[in-house]
């Protein structure tokens, strides 16, 4: 028998046995575990760049609204926590969040491995890319980044508009402070295109029909949005992780997107969906993490990715049986032990099931297996017993 299979196995006899227990006998309350109710009550001082229409922005009674904030106020809604909202400028907002400045940054921010050294993230909850914006009236002879050669193309300072920019060659940068200032000098010919997110973009041009701009060509990238966290309150990345996973799966997030974009999310982010987690196909605690989030989520593909080509694997009928559980997996902790090529996994901490919290000792008994293909961490069974011949590939 394959180790995926076997894994199910073993996890759907331990969550049986464990869901057959009382209450009183599962829930093991500790200091250490972070849950919401560590922030319930808590003010939390959320830091924001309100110049990013409809993601952040000020209206006429100086009150910052857009989508970031609506979504942030419904996410501390179900977390318990107040928040004190403060418009600071976009340069510098992630050193600003280290040191202590804000407790979180909801910003239309895209995680990157470089943000990531300074500040945690939480889980994505926005898929975006650039877009190259011109006049209508050079449309037709602007397409592509190569387009943009010799020319004088505008972003906003900090940016991954900015770093994609001056990757590309001939092209002068001009930065500005805000997005829209670059817009502005679009319309006046100052300069000759804008980098700017697309949900932005178009955004700003449709409310400044007298710029006559319009974007061109494809998106540039895909970025995902996350919700950046100072790294010394892991209690407040648990508390927003979770609580995002409840206002995708009540339909919260669904609504909002739909009244600023006009349309649904995608399926992950549509109510009963649980959401986006990112992978690291280096880090073997990264992919046991994904391979637990599909468990719970019935994504049997998703397993399938990240799994050694010749094993037995869950099908989307095997995992039925866990999608409908309310499970918080943001207590586990892992431990990695790397040996050569292979690795296991153990699992520590403990997970909310049903609102119980369980030890992860008594659902994961065993740790997981990987073996290394290339620089990825296949999940598998016992290494010994497995030579990979299949490479897995994030999404």
């Amino acid at each position: 028998m394959r180790y995926g299979k076997k894994f199910l196995i073993l996890l759907t006899v331990a969550l049986l046995l464990v869901m057959a227990l009382p209450v009183a006998a599962t829930s093991q309350p500790t200091a250490e575990r972070a849950t919401r109710s560590q922030v319930e009550g808590q003010t939390i001082k959320v830091g924001t760049n309100a110049e990013y229409p409809p993601f952040e922005s000020v209206d006429e009674e100086d009150n910052i609204i857009g989508f970031d904030v609506e979504l942030m106020d419904a996410i501390a809604a179900d977390a318990g926590f107040e928040i004190e909202w403060v418009n600071t400028k976009w340069d510098g907002i992630f050193t600003a969040l280290a040191s202590g400045e804000f407790d979180a940054v909801i910003s239309a921010a895209t995680i990157t491995p470089e943000r990531e050294e300074e500040v945690d993230f939480s889980n994505p909850y926005f898929l975006a890319g650039q877009i190259i914006s011109v006049r209508a009236a050079d449309a037709e002879n602007v397409a592509t980044p190569d387009d943009l050669a010799g020319l004088r193309v505008g972003v906003q300072t900090g940016t991954t508009g900015d770093t994609f920019a001056t990757e590309i060659p001939g092209v002068e940068v001009v930065r500005f402070d805000e997005a829209t200032l670059a817009f502005q000098a679009l319309g006046n010919e100052e300069i000759d295109a804008v980098i700017v997110d697309a949900p932005t973009s178009a955004d700003i041009i449709a409310n400044n029909p007298d710029l006559n701009l319009t974007t061109v060509g494809e998106t540039l990238t895909d970025e995902f949005y996350g919700i950046a966290i100072r790294p010394d309150f892991p209690e407040l990345l648990d508390a927003v992780n979770a609580s995002l996973v409840n206002v995708i799966a009540d339909g919260t997030y669904a609504t909002i997107f739909e009244s600023y974009f006009g349309t649904l999310p995608s399926e992950d982010f549509q109510e009963g969906g649980t959401g986006v987690v990112l992978l690291d196909t280096t880090d073997p605690a990264s992919v046991l993490n994904y391979v637990l989030t599909a468990t719970f989520a019935g994504d049997a593909e998703a397993i399938a990715e990240v799994a050694c080509a010749d094993g037995e694997l869950p099908t989307a009928e095997d995992l039925a049986q866990f999608t409908g559980l309310n499970v918080d997996l943001s207590g586990l902790e892992y431990t990695v032990t790397v040996d050569g090529d292979t690795a296991e996994v153990a699992v520590g901490g403990s997970l909310l099931l049903e609102g119980a919290e369980v030890a992860a000792s008594d659902i994961f008994p065993e740790p997981a297996h990987f073996v290394l293909e290339g620089e990825d961490w296949l999940f598998c069974e016992a290494a010994s017993d497995v030579a990979p011949d299949a490479t897995a590939e994030a999404n």
